[in-house]
Order: structure tokens, then sequence, then C-alpha cells
């Protein structure tokens, strides 16, 4: 017997499948345009004949781009910061994950319940500000990698995670004589890939997007995130902060492969790509990760 779809479902099928297509083609669309504007010679980004895809190709933006010294120095410590503040995340939020995943950790309600109670309601900004100048931590990358170290809700969904693992494991390495820290790091660890990979791609991406706390605790110039030095190019239009000199761009343009919009273009290809090349591998651990995760309470 031929099953017939009733027409409300057939109506929302193509509602969706439209919402869809126009929610991809508004994604798309202002990533191709800015991806052909940094690889266009200057003649026709000044015409604005622009299509969707460039029709010369000239990487004489990328190269003015990965010359420039704040560039270069901006990728530094993004990395620096990224490294850091990924693998010390890891590490506390599973140390402290892994106890609270114990039904016999005492006060196991209380502990979590701080911890949810820290997602809800924080300090502000001002006390945060003078903590890590009383810490003595402006002007250090330590500035942009300890606040976070920590995540309240990392930290319950790799809770959850643990207390998804079999616990006959966990059992069986015991009476063989294992410790806690034994089982932590032979057992718990191994099998906790997909939500490590999961939480690990938040941290990386938080701490490439983040601009702000670098704003707010690093004075000094030589000390400057990638996505700092965008948000001062792209919003100020403030090229010789990224060692661009405006001037000279100026008198040179007709001569020059680029223009001031091709920088603008090139410089955010160059912190989104990156991040963009990621996801390919870490996607079906994210996925895999975050629904295990969220599942039990």
């Amino acid at each position: 017997m031929k099953y017939k779809r009733p027409i409300g479902g057939i109506i929302f099928d193509i509602l969706n499948v439209t919402f869809m297509i126009l929610f991809c083609i508004s994604i798309i669309y202002p990533f191709m345009r800015q991806l052909t504007i940094s690889l266009s010679p200057a003649e026709e980004v000044i015409r604005k004949s622009l299509k969707l895809y460039p029709t010369k190709i000239t990487f004489d933006a990328y190269n003015r781009v990965l010359k420039s010294g704040q560039i270069v120095s901006a990728y530094y410590w993004t990395i620096i910061r990224i490294i850091l503040g990924t693998v010390l995340h890891l590490a506390l939020t599973t140390m402290m994950a892994y106890p609270m995943s114990k039904k016999y950790l005492p006060y196991r309600n209380f502990w979590t319940g701080l911890v949810v109670f820290t997602m809800f309601f924080g300090g502000g900004l001002v006390p945060t500000y003078l903590l890590i100048r009383d810490l003595k931590m402006l002007n250090t990358i330590w500035a942009l990698v300890v606040p976070g170290l920590v995540s309240a809700f990392d930290l319950v969904i790799v809770r959850n995670y643990f207390m998804s693992l079999p616990q006959e494991l966990e059992e069986s390495v015991k009476i063989d004589g294992g410790s806690d820290i034994i089982v932590y790091l032979r057992i718990v660890l191994p099998l906790s890939k997909p939500i490590l990979a999961t939480v690990a791609l938040w941290s990386i991406v938080g701490h490439w997007n983040s601009w702000f706390d670098a704003m707010i605790y690093i004075h000094e110039p030589r000390i400057r995130v990638l996505q700092l030095v965008l948000r001062r190019v792209m919003l100020e239009s403030n090229y010789n902060y990224a060692g661009f000199n405006t001037a000279a761009i100026g008198e040179r343009q007709q001569s020059l492969q680029f223009t001031p919009e091709s920088i603008k273009a090139a410089i955010l290809m160059v912190t989104t790509i990156p991040v963009l090349c990621m996801y390919p591998f870490l996607q079906k651990y994210f996925v895999k990760g975050i629904m295990i995760g969220s599942l039990k309470g």
C-alpha cells in the first residue's frame, strides 16, 4: 500500500528546504564575495565589476598581509593562546569533571550546584579586571588564558559524558589494584575522545575569535591577538596599526595589484580559513560528543 503524505507535510518540507537554501546562500555569498575581492586585481575591485568568483587571480594582497610584522606577531600570540588555553582547559575540566561524575563523591550535589550557579551569576567586568591587575597578569598571555581555564558549561557536559561510561570498566581496574588516577588516565580519557574533541573545538574557536579580553587586559602593542588586529582594521580602517602604509597605498594604487578593500578581505580570509579547515576533521567527534554528553544529568 502506497502511503500518501498529507498536503501540510509537503508544504512544510517545501518551506523548510527553501528556508535552508536561503540561509546557506546568506552565509556563502558574503564569504565568496570577500574571497573574490581578496584574489582580484586592483582594477576589478575599483570598477566594482566583481563576480561571485574571480576572473583574474592575484595573491598580492595576501603577500602584503603575510609580510606585515603585526599580522605575523598576532598569529604567533594567537597560536600560543590557543595551545595554552586549550590544553589547560581540557586538563582542568576533565580533572574536575571526573570526581563530580562519581556518586560516592561527598556533597556531590552541592559541588554541582555551585558550578551551575556560576553559569548564571558572575562577578562582572570591573571586579575581574581588578583581580587580573592584582595578580600581575596585565600585559601577559596569562590574562587571556587563566580567566577561561574552566567553563561551567563544558564541565557539566564532560561530567555527563563520564557518567555514561560503563562502571564495570572502572571496577575491573580497581579489582586489579588500579587507583583512581590509573582509571582516569588509562580508561576514562581514552574512551572520551568524542567529548574531548568537542570541548577542544569549542575552546579553539573561542580563543581564536576572542578579542574583547585582549583589548581590556593587553595594552602593549607587541602582544596583540589576530582578532584584535582584524577589528582595528575593519572597524577603524587603521591600516597603519596593522603595519600597512595607507599613504603609500593611495599613491601607488594604480600600479599595485591590491587596494585597501583587498587588504581587508585578505585579512578576513587569513583569520577565517584556518578555523573552517578544522571542522571537517572534528565534525564526527563534535556531533557524537555533544549528543552523548547532553543525555544524562
